[in-house]
């Protein structure tokens, strides 16, 4: 498969909450892998808001299995944000490799083919969720506070390749 395949995303949505449970029962989906930086908080802003923590609660009472994929160098911030519901955390997930994708799926004991993984990077989240065969879900950051290499390199890469994804219908 061409890279640039590899880095097309599954669905798009303009927000992390527009990804509804009726939705994801439409298609299939039991489990979700969530990125924490610039998809669910800030970049180290290790804090869920009260619209995000509704959207969770709304996702667990649906009985979706959720884990936290990320590549952050805080697990124990990643862990503590997420503790109230009791949601596995992989920080230092290495994303786009797949043994971070493998362990999330392992410990909801879901396959691929019942699995989103949702994010804001398309050389991370999307990469790693296509390579796995996961349907993949890309989202706005949340905030500009990326890391200063992602910044620099990742935004100015994908900007050309969203502009003509983003042109294509949404979710």
């Amino acid at each position: 498969m061409a890279l640039h395949r590899w880095l097309h995303p599954t669905h798009v949505f303009d927000r992390v909450h527009d990804v509804q449970p009726d939705w994801l029962a439409a298609h299939g989906l039991r489990a979700l892998l969530l990125d924490a930086d610039n998809t669910l908080v800030p970049r180290h802003a290790y804090h869920l808001d009260d619209e995000t923590r509704a959207w969770i609660e709304l996702l667990l009472s649906h009985q979706l299995r959720l884990a936290i994929l990320s590549n952050s160098a805080s697990p124990r911030q990643v862990a503590k944000m997420v503790a109230d519901y009791d949601i596995p955390t992989l920080a230092l997930a290495r994303k786009p490799a797949r043994s971070g994708f493998r362990r999330a799926l392992q410990r909801l004991d879901v396959t691929p083919a019942e699995t989103a993984m949702v994010g804001d990077q398309l050389f991370t989240d999307i990469l790693g969720g296509n390579r796995m065969g996961l349907r993949t879900i890309l989202v706005p950051p949340c905030s500009t506070n990326d890391f200063i290499v992602y910044r620099l390199f990742g935004r100015t890469l994908e900007r050309p390749l969203l502009r003509r994804r983003l042109s294509e219908p949404r979710g």
